[in-house]
């Protein structure tokens, strides 16, 4: 293999998986929670409700935008909208963000607000943002750009070891062996 090559190779695998080792530690470390997500608690909410009251006015002129900003600067509500429906008697608005749902019912007449807001802690948001879920389309960006990081780190990985010809036959082993292991388990224990 060409000296150069393998040098440039070396070079771009040890400071491209540098650059992309918290995000590996992340994604491995949430893999792991994700698998198991009932031993960090993250299946079970914890539920805070909070009362108050939105302006009148705003309910009356159904100022979607004013309604959401209120409930956000006055009820402890984070997150993105996800629904906003208006029905006869009251509105009900929810908001979604990893490892969180809040959801406020607003009567229309006198504006009297509730809000329920499930928290799945530290863990139920870090598996959020595993998962991609309810995290918005920029960590979605992350997300891929860490799959495109893991790639390339794991190709100049193997270009770098068909570099080492005393090592090559012994990897090539390993490798086949893995990836018949990993069928062998999947077709085994993959209902």
């Amino acid at each position: 293999m060409n000296r150069t090559f393998v040098a440039w190779t070396r070079t771009i695998h040890i400071y491209l998986t540098m650059a992309a080792l918290g995000l590996m530690l992340f994604f491995a470390v949430t893999g792991f929670t994700v698998n198991h997500e009932e031993w960090f608690g993250a299946t079970t909410p914890r539920t805070r409700n909070v009362s108050g009251t939105t302006p009148v006015e705003m309910v009356k002129a159904e100022d979607k935008l004013r309604i959401v900003e209120h409930l956000r600067s006055h009820m402890g509500v984070s997150g993105a909208m996800t629904d906003f429906e208006s029905e006869d008697e009251k509105f009900h608005v929810v908001f979604k963000g990893p490892g969180r749902i809040c959801e406020a019912t607003i009567a229309r007449p006198d504006g009297k607000t509730d809000v329920e807001i499930k928290s799945f802690g530290l863990a139920g948001r870090i598996n959020d943002l595993h998962r991609g879920r309810d995290a918005g389309e920029p960590w979605r960006w992350v997300i891929d750009a860490s799959a495109l990081l893991i790639l390339l780190a794991s190709i100049t990985g193997v270009i770098l070891w068909l570099a080492l010809p005393k090592r090559r036959k012994l990897g090539i082993v390993a490798v086949v062996l893995g990836v018949a292991m990993s069928v062998a388990f999947y077709l085994a224990l993959v209902p």
